[in-house]
């Protein structure tokens, strides 16, 4: 009888889980598995018990084994998220995840699944993220964690975690390529129809984001013509005129429907745009400072160490 190569996937599923944190990374590992062909990946979602599971949605799924029937060792261990912080789980769960995380070569969670394994002991110390509207409350919970506030996931040794919902998507893409490469990590994201696989270190809340967020019409409109204008004159002064408004009466409604200053998302847009040319083209660094609004490849390179922490050459030599 021949022994499955397989690698052992198992997922926890709290109650009111958000089924795409579940769909989400089952699906991932299922188009590599088509797209190989054969079962790189053999993933068991597990309960508490074995009654089905009502997802916040309304949708059920039956579990494929309990905590306390489940594959003692698996080769990856990811604890999935509710909708919302999920309340503390009992301790006989929490015991379950410490154990599985001990075993397991590699494990973590998605979205807010990163509050159980905090419940559990496995964050403490560790540099992690969860979905953007809870990252105070994950601050406050577990202060002796560090958290990266601006990461779609995060890997930290063997521990990985993951922002919100779809990012999901994004840390099973990263997780294959680990496993087999690169070239079966791009055909499963053309695949699955992703635009682009985004590397851990990009912003799960960009300019451009935000921009969608906008209520009011000419502060919408003005994000749209910057979003297109990068290196045009971007100053309050223009902007504000471009929208029928005085600077200061421009500037407190930007900031209120937005949460930042024009300034501030004007440089977010800039290093938004510098960011995509840096992982889409070859143009040298003082082509992209300019495209990009950013003006100098030295300017650029203080924009990106602000906001980033890194130069623009080593953005481009990690992602």
């Amino acid at each position: 009888m021949a022994i499955s190569s397989a690698r052992s996937v198992t997922m926890f599923a709290p109650a009111d889980v958000h089924s795409l944190e579940i769909s989400a990374v089952m699906d991932t590992f299922l188009e590599a598995n088509r797209r190989q062909g054969n079962a790189l990946y053999e993933v068991c979602v597990v309960a508490e018990t074995d009654q089905p599971i009502r997802c916040a949605s309304g949708l059920r799924i039956v579990p494929d084994r309990t905590i306390h029937d489940a594959l003692a060792v698996s080769d990856t261990f990811v604890v999935t998220g509710s909708y919302g912080v999920p309340l503390r789980p009992s301790e006989v769960v929490l015991a379950w995840i410490r154990e599985q995380a001990r075993s397991a070569r590699r494990h973590g969670a998605v979205c807010t699944g990163t509050f159980l394994i905090g419940d559990a002991g496995l964050i403490d110390g560790r540099r992690v993220t969860t979905h953007w509207n809870y990252l105070q409350e994950l601050t406050a919970r577990f202060p002796h964690s560090r958290i990266e506030a601006d990461a779609i996931f995060v890997r930290d040794g063997a521990l990985f975690t993951s922002a919100g919902v779809t990012a999901a998507i994004d840390l099973a893409l990263a997780l294959i390529e680990e496993d087999h490469g690169r070239d079966l990590a791009l055909a499963v994201a053309r695949h699955m129809v992703i635009y682009l696989k985004r590397p851990g270190g990009q912003s799960q809340f960009s300019a451009h984001l935000a921009a969608q967020f906008s209520q009011r019409t000419p502060i919408e409109t003005v994000q749209r013509w910057a979003a297109q204008h990068p290196d045009a004159d971007l100053s309050t002064t223009r902007l504000a005129a471009r929208a029928a408004m005085s600077p200061r009466n421009f500037t407190r409604i930007f900031r209120q429907d937005t949460g930042m200053t024009p300034a501030e998302f004007v440089e977010r847009l800039r290093i938004d745009t510098a960011r995509r040319l840096l992982e889409e083209t070859s143009l040298p660094l003082a082509t992209v400072a300019r495209a990009s609004g950013l003006g100098t490849a030295t300017s650029a390179r203080r924009a990106f160490l602000r906001r980033l922490g890194i130069t623009m050459r080593q953005y481009r030599a990690r992602f």
